[in-house]
C-alpha cells in the first residue's frame, strides 16, 4: 500500500499543468533561489499601479516563489510559467534582463497592461523554450522584431490589439518562416497591409500544423489563394474587417475542419454558397455588415453542429426554412435588417439551447412562436417588422415567462391585441422591455410592475388604455427608462413627488394627460425628460436647467421660474408651443449668465409662444448651437450680426414670422453650415446679403414677406443642394438672367418669386433642369410642404405653407406651357 501510495505521488509530481486562469498557480517542486532573485528583481523594475494589481503586489520575499500568484514551476523549482496579465505594467518590461534571464520559462503572458509606446523586446528571442506568448492589449508598437522568429517552439502566438503594432520588416513570411510548430496564431490590428496571394503563401508555407488564424483589420486583402487549403489543420479563420470583395467564397466550404468562421464588415460582394452553411464541423459563423452579400438560407440537416449564425446588415433574404429547428446547438442567431420575410418558424420554439435571437428590420408576418421550451433565452430582438407580427396576447405573456430573459424588444412590428397578465413576475431577471410603436391595446397588465431588475421600460405609441397611478413604480426599484408616450393613458400621482428611484435617468411621459409639472428636483440623475403634449399650466421650474435633454413643447406653460440655475449643461431645450410671455428667457444681455452651458446646447426651440422684447447679442455665446428656432413670436428690434456668423455650426436658423427690422446683417462665414434659413414674415429691408453666398450646403431659403430691395440673386443658381427657394412678397426687380452663371437647381422642389418687381421672359432654359420638381409632380396642388433636414443625431423637420396664388410647384408635362404663356410676372 505505501509502495502505491509513493508511485501515485511520483507521477503526480511529475506533471506540469499551464494554468488557465491566472488566479489559479498549481505549484511543483520548491523555488530556486536563483528564480526568486530574477522575479523579485523583475519587480523592482517593472511601473505599475499596486493598488489595481493583484499579483506582484502580493510577490513576497518570505513565501516560495513557486506559490506566487501568477507563477507555476517545476518539480526542480524552475520557473515555467509567467502570467501577469491585468498588472497596470506601464514600463520595465523592454529593459528586464531579469525577465529574459527566465530560461526554463514556456508559457509568457503579458495581455491588457499599459506599455504604451514601448516596443517588443528583441531580447525576447532568450526565452528560447516558449511555447506559449500572449502580449495583446499590452500597448506595444512599433514594428514586430526579427528575433521573435527564433522562438520556434512557439505553439501559441498572439500580438492582437496593439493598435500601432506593424509588421513590414521582417514581412509575415519572414516572421512565420521557422514557427513551424505555430497552431495558434493571433495578429489582430497588427498593420499588416498584404494582398491574398501574398499572405496566403507566407501562411500556407510555414504553419503546416495552424488550427487558429485571427487576422482582423490588418489591411490584409482578397483573393484567397488555394494554397490556403494546405493547412488542413485549420479550425478558425477570423478575417474581419479587412477588405475581401475578390475572394471566392467557394474556397471557404473546402475547410473540412472548420469550426468558426467570421468575415464580418470584409466588403463581400456576390451570393454566399449554401454548402458554407453545411459544413458539419461549422460552428460559428458571423457574415455580418456585408452589404452586398447576397443568398439565402439552406435546409439544415438534422446533426448540424451550428451554434452561432451572424447575417445581419447583409442583403440574405427568402423564409426561415422550417428545418431551422434541427439546429438543436443554436445558442445565437441574429438576422437584422437583412430582407427576410414569411413567417417565424413554430419550431423555433424547440431551439432548447437558444440564448440570443434578433430577427429586427426585416418583413416577417404572423405570429410569434411560443417559446415555453426554451429555457436559457436571455435577448430577443423582433423589433421594427413590417409584416406584420400579429396576435400579441398568448405569445407575449409566453415570452415574459422565459426564467433567464434579459432582453425583449418588439418594437414597431405591428403587433395587435392585448397584453395578457403573466406568470411569475417577481421571480423575473428581465432588464429590457420595448413594446413601442405597435398596435398593441387595452390596459397595460399590472404584472409589468413586478419586474423587479427592469431597467428599461418602453410602451409609447401604441393603444393601451386606462389610468397609470404612478406608486406602480414602486415595484420596479432598478428602473432608469421608463417611456409611456402616445397613448391613450391617464398618468396620475398621488404623492408630493413621483415615486421614481434615485437612479432614474430618461423619463417620456408625453401625451399623457398631465395638468401639472412632476415634481423630480431630487432625481439628480435626470438626463432626458419629455414632458410634451400634455395640459401642463403655469411656471416651468427651475430644477428642470439640470436635465440634459428637456422638451416641454405643446403645453400651456406662461413663463420660466428664475433663477435658471443651469448646474449641468442641457444639450436639447425645446418649449415650443406654450404660452411664455415676455423676453426670450435664457437669453440675458450679461453673458456672464451663459458661462455654465455655453458648451453643450445644439437644440435650442422657443417657436409658438408670445414672446415680445429683442434677440441679444449674448446668445451668440452658445458656442455649439446647430438648432435654433425661435418664429412665430412677437420678437422685435435687430438681428444681432453675430448670430449670422455662428453659421459655420448653425445647421438651422428659423425667425420666421416675427416684427424683426433692420437689415439682414452681411456676416456670414467663409464655411457656412447652414441647411435651413428662415427669415421670412418680418419687416427687414435693405439688400440681399453678398456674403450669403457662402452658404453652398443650402437647401431651405425663405425670405419671403419682407422688404428686401434688391436685383434678382443670381448666387443663388450655384446653390445645387437647394430645395426650397422663397422670394415672395419683397421689392426684388429686374430680369431673372444671370449672364455666365449656369442653372443648377437639380433639386429644386418648391420655388415661389411672386409678388415681386421682377420683369422680362420666363425662358424655358430656365426650368430645363429642374429635376427636383418632376420628381413631386404626382400631387400637383399641395397647399403643405415638408422637408426633414437630419444633422447628428438630430431631426428638424421644415414646413411650408403656400397661398394658392404663388407658383410653387412645376411638373414636367406642363414646363412647355409655362415658357409659351408667361412672359413677365
Amino acid at each position: 500500500m505505501k509502495i502505491s501510495l509513493l508511485l501515485q505521488l511520483s507521477f503526480i509530481t511529475a506533471l506540469v499543468v499551464f494554468p488557465t486562469s491566472s488566479n489559479t498557480s498549481p505549484v511543483y517542486g520548491h523555488c530556486l533561489g536563483d528564480q526568486k532573485a530574477l522575479l523579485l528583481k523583475l519587480k523592482k523594475g517593472l511601473t505599475f499601479d499596486s493598488f489595481m494589481s493583484t499579483k506582484l503586489v502580493r510577490w513576497n520575499q518570505n513565501t516560495d516563489c513557486c506559490r506566487w500568484p501568477g507563477v507555476s514551476c517545476d518539480q526542480e523549482g524552475h520557473v515555467l510559467v509567467l502570467e501577469l496579465d491585468n498588472e497596470t505594467i506601464s514600463s520595465g518590461v523592454d529593459n528586464s534582463t531579469s525577465l529574459f534571464n527566465l530560461q526554463y520559462l514556456e508559457k509568457l503572458n503579458l495581455a491588457y497592461n499599459r506599455l504604451d509606446a514601448v516596443q517588443i523586446p528583441t531580447e525576447i528571442y532568450k526565452l528560447k523554450n516558449l511555447t506559449y506568448l500572449n502580449l495583446s492589449y499590452a500597448g506595444f508598437d512599433g514594428q514586430i522584431p526579427m528575433e521573435l522568429s527564433r522562438l520556434t517552439q512557439l505553439v501559441s502566438l498572439d500580438l492582437s490589439y496593439n493598435y500601432f503594432l506593424k509588421l513590414e520588416s521582417p514581412d509575415l513570411k519572414t516572421m512565420v518562416g521557422n514557427l513551424t510548430n505555430l497552431e495558434e496564431l493571433y495578429l489582430d490590428d497588427v498593420n499588416i497591409y498584404l494582398n491574398g496571394s501574398e499572405w496566403c503563401w507566407a501562411l500556407s508555407s510555414s504553419l503546416p500544423q495552424l488550427r487558429v488564424l485571427s487576422m482582423t483589420r490588418c489591411g490584409i486583402s482578397g483573393p484567397l489563394d488555394p494554397v490556403l487549403l494546405n493547412l488542413g489543420f485549420l479550425e478558425v479563420i477570423r478575417l474581419d474587417h479587412n477588405d475581401m470583395s475578390t475572394i471566392d467564397l467557394e474556397l471557404l466550404a473546402n475547410f473540412t475542419k472548420l469550426t468558426t468562421l467570421s468575415l464580418l464588415s470584409c466588403n463581400l460582394h456576390g451570393s454566399l454558397p449554401s454548402k458554407i452553411f453545411q459544413v458539419q464541423t461549422l460552428q460559428e459563423l458571423d457574415l455580418s455588415y456585408n452589404e452586398n452579400l447576397v443568398g439565402t438560407l439552406p435546409e439544415f440537416p438534422q446533426k448540424s453542429a451550428l451554434r452561432e449564425v451572424v447575417l445581419s446588415y447583409t442583403k440574405f433574404t427568402g423564409w426561415l426554412p422550417d428545418s431551422i429547428g434541427n439546429l438543436q446547438n443554436l445558442t445565437r442567431l441574429v438576422l437584422r435588417s437583412c430582407n427576410f420575410s414569411g413567417h417565424i418558424p413554430s419550431k423555433m420554439g424547440n431551439l432548447r439551447d437558444l440564448v440570443h435571437l434578433d430577427l429586427s428590420l426585416n418583413s416577417f408576418t404572423g405570429s410569434i412562436p411560443l417559446f415555453h421550451k426554451v429555457k436559457k433565452l436571455k435577448h430577443i430582438n423582433l423589433s421594427n417588422n413590417n409584416g406584420p407580427l400579429s396576435s400579441a396576447q398568448t405569445q407575449l405573456a409566453v415570452l415574459l415567462s422565459l426564467p433567464l430573459l434579459q432582453f425583449l424588444s418588439v418594437q414597431n412590428s405591428h403587433l395587435s391585441g392585448e397584453v395578457h397578465e403573466f406568470q411569475n413576475a417577481s421571480s423575473s431577471v428581465l432588464d429590457t422591455l420595448d413594446l413601442s410603436n405597435n398596435h398593441l391595446n387595452g390596459s397595460i397588465p399590472q404584472s409589468i410592475f413586478k419586474l423587479k431588475r427592469l431597467s428599461q421600460l418602453s410602451l409609447s405609441s401604441n393603444s393601451f388604455s386606462g389610468t397609470i397611478n404612478m406608486e406602480a413604480i414602486k415595484g420596479l426599484p432598478r428602473l432608469t427608462t421608463l417611456d409611456l408616450s402616445y397613448n391613450n393613458l391617464r398618468i396620475e400621482n398621488n404623492s408630493t413627488s413621483f415615486p421614481f428611484p434615485v437612479e432614474i435617468s430618461n423619463l417620456r411621459l408625453a401625451s399623457c394627460q398631465l395638468q401639472e409639472f412632476p415634481d423630480l428636483k431630487n432625481q439628480s440623475l435626470l438626463f432626458e425628460l419629455d414632458l410634451s403634449d400634455n395640459k401642463i399650466k403655469g411656471e416651468i421650474p427651475s430644477w428642470v436647467w439640470t436635465v440634459g435633454y428637456l422638451n416641454l413643447s405643446h403645453n400651456l406653460l406662461e413663463s420660466v421660474g428664475k433663477p435658471y440655475h443651469i448646474s449641468t449643461t442641457p444639450t436639447v431645450i425645446d418649449l415650443s408651443s406654450n404660452r411664455i410671455k415676455g423676453n426670450p428667457p435664457f437669453l440675458p444681455a450679461d453673458t456672464d449668465r451663459f458661462a455654465n452651458w455655453t458648451s453643450s446646447i445644439t437644440y435650442f426651440s422657443l417657436a409658438n409662444n408670445k414672446l415680445t422684447g429683442s434677440i441679444p447679442s449674448s446668445i451668440c455665446n452658445l458656442d455649439q448651437l446647430q438648432f435654433l428656432d425661435m418664429s412665430n413670436n412677437s420678437i422685435h428690434n435687430k438681428i444681432p450680426p453675430c448670430l449670422f456668423q455662428m453659421a459655420d455650426r448653425l445647421v438651422v436658423l428659423s425667425l420666421r414670422r416675427n416684427k424683426l427690422t433692420g437689415v439682414i446683417p452681411d456676416t456670414f462665414p467663409l464655411n457656412c453650415n447652414l441647411r435651413t434659413l428662415d427669415l421670412s414674415n418680418n419687416i427687414l429691408e435693405g439688400k440681399f446679403p453678398g456674403s450669403l453666398q457662402r452658404c453652398g450646403f443650402l437647401e431651405v431659403l425663405d425670405i419671403g414677406n419682407n422688404k428686401i430691395r434688391n436685383k434678382f440673386p443670381c448666387m443663388l443658381k450655384k446653390f445645387s443642394d437647394l430645395h426650397v427657394l422663397v422670394l415672395r412678397s419683397n421689392k426684388f426687380h429686374g430680369d431673372l438672367q444671370c449672364p455666365n452663371v449656369n442653372q443648377t437647381w437639380s433639386r429644386l422642389q418648391i420655388v415661389d418669386l411672386g409678388y415681386n418687381n421682377f420683369s422680362g421672359a420666363l425662358l424655358p432654359q430656365y426650368f430645363s433642369n429642374l429635376e427636383g420638381m418632376m420628381r413631386s409632380s404626382s400631387n400637383r396642388e399641395p397647399k403643405h410642404q415638408y422637408l426633414d433636414v437630419k444633422y447628428s443625431n438630430i431631426y428638424y423637420q421644415v414646413s411650408l405653407t403656400f397661398a394658392e396664388t404663388s407658383i410653387y410647384r412645376i411638373s414636367f408635362k406642363f414646363m412647355a406651357e409655362l415658357s409659351q404663356k408667361f412672359s413677365s410676372f
